[in-house]
């Protein structure tokens, strides 16, 4: 070959076009027919294949983030709609992921100012379990919630650079409610395993009604709650029976007394099992849930839409 083209001054690698056409003609035919008669390895191959562009597509994105962010701002670069909390440190601090920029307002005003951060999302976000990587940095709704969070995704992730001490997902207590806060917990399954297994991830739990008899009113998170406070803090009284269609129908004091003030609140945390076999299960049943083979949902409806039948009947 005259004049050869190397890659670099170490001069590994040959990067003449006629060296190229000649590996080619002497590889293609071989190689095709290898991988017609092993078509499970020539898939698996295809697998890390793409598995490998996905990665080197998020990196280029991450490294243009990067390079816009400390171009255009010396500080931190928060999202807009991000109303972030005094404090100086994450010691007691928590953000409020939440649903509609209607719940977004009652918020921020029912919000400790100092401790207390607020980040609306609007609707349901993407479902990343059965998105690309590309696909996953470029919703805008996930790309605002990486920023206001600071901690990186998947292998960057890093759960000590959290800026906030909590992350609460707060969304009405309804059906559709319930599907964003799956959503987000999808999210941060694939995306940020090691914030959900140090236990920084919350759901909150507003009331679905408030009951009132006279001067007294309690709140109820769903319909069984209900049914338990007629039957004992209400027994034999007049119930005036009040249905919230959505935390922006609340006032800022009822949001606040009844989902965000610590010391009247109730939440559950969020975790991962700590073994390996155990997390594989839940890998699974996340996969079959929000996977992209609508069969696996279809048959876990099937097992168990007779359970929740004889629930229904039981309560």
């Amino acid at each position: 070959i005259r004049d050869p083209q190397f890659q670099s001054q170490t001069k590994d690698r040959l990067t003449s076009p006629e060296a190229a056409g000649l590996v080619e003609k002497a590889m293609r035919d071989h190689f095709d027919h290898w991988l017609g008669h092993n078509m499970d390895r020539g898939k698996a191959l295809l697998g890390y294949v793409l598995e490998r562009m996905d990665e080197r597509l998020r990196r280029k994105a991450e490294r243009d983030v990067k390079r816009k962010t400390a171009t255009s701002a010396r500080k931190l670069r928060l999202p807009g709609k991000l109303t972030d909390c005094a404090a100086d440190n994450s010691d007691g601090t928590e953000i409020f992921i939440v649903e509609g920029d209607s719940a977004g307002g009652s918020a921020k005003q029912a919000r400790d100012r100092k401790t207390q951060a607020i980040l609306p999302i609007r609707g349901k976000i993407l479902n990343v379990a059965s998105a690309t990587s590309a696909k996953i940095l470029a919703n805008q709704e996930i790309a605002d919630l990486i920023q206001a969070l600071g901690c990186g995704t998947r292998k960057d992730c890093r759960p000590e650079q959290l800026r906030y001490e909590r992350v609460v997902i707060m969304t009405d207590a309804d059906v559709d409610g319930a599907h964003i806060a799956t959503l987000l917990m999808t999210f941060f399954f694939q995306e940020m395993p090691d914030l959900v297994r140090r236990g920084h991830l919350y759901l909150a739990q507003p009331p679905l009604y408030r009951l009132t008899a006279g001067t007294k009113s309690l709140y109820a998170r769903d319909d069984a709650h209900r049914a338990e406070l007629e039957r004992t803090a209400f027994k034999g009284k007049k119930v005036e029976v009040a249905r919230f269609k959505g935390l922006g129908e609340m006032n800022p004091q009822q949001l606040r007394e009844t989902t965000m003030d610590p010391a009247k609140r109730s939440m559950i945390r969020i975790t991962l099992p700590g073994e390996y076999e155990e997390r594989m299960g839940v890998k699974d049943l996340v996969d079959r849930l929000m996977g992209t083979n609508p069969a696996h949902r279809f048959a876990f409806i099937q097992e168990n839409a007779a359970r929740l039948d004889e629930e229904a009947i039981d309560a």
